[in-house]
């Protein structure tokens, strides 16, 4: 990523505050959203980020990417999940594997549940490496 590519004012300190936490707040910017995925890609964490559902609406979407790490959630981790989203009021939590979205969750919860997804996460009972059956059939016979 080059300089002429990063944001600037506000945009930037979104970056940064999101760096510091883990989690970023895109308030309806996909491309800042790109952007935080490119450097979580790198380190090789789960992407977290959330954003409001319109402009002047009283509620968000929290979105979960494993996509950017080589591991995939387990049924304990996407059960852990779905309490979370009971305990927090979201409307609907799509969870599988790989993602999980929570819609028309309360902007006042919308970073508290951001930062327990992170933690739920990355406990290591609720995820496994995920390799193709190839590669792990080559690991074994190593």
């Amino acid at each position: 990523m080059n300089c002429s590519s990063l944001p600037k004012g506000r945009a930037r300190g979104r970056l940064q505050r999101a760096r510091e936490n883990g989690y970023l707040n895109a308030a309806c910017d996909r491309e800042l959203a790109g952007i935080h995925s490119q450097w979580c890609w790198r380190l090789r964490i789960p992407v977290v980020w959330m954003e409001r559902c319109a402009p002047r609406s009283p509620y968000g979407r929290v979105h979960l990417d494993l996509f950017t790490t080589p591991h995939a959630l387990t049924a304990t981790g996407r059960g852990a999940l779905e309490a979370l989203s009971k305990r927090f009021g979201a409307g609907k939590a799509t969870i599988s594997a790989h993602d999980a979205c929570w819609e028309r969750v309360p902007l006042p919860q919308m970073e508290h549940l951001a930062r327990t997804i992170l933690r739920a996460v990355n406990r290591p009972v609720n995820f496994q490496l995920d390799l193709p059956q190839l590669a792990a059939a080559q690991l074994r016979a190593r």
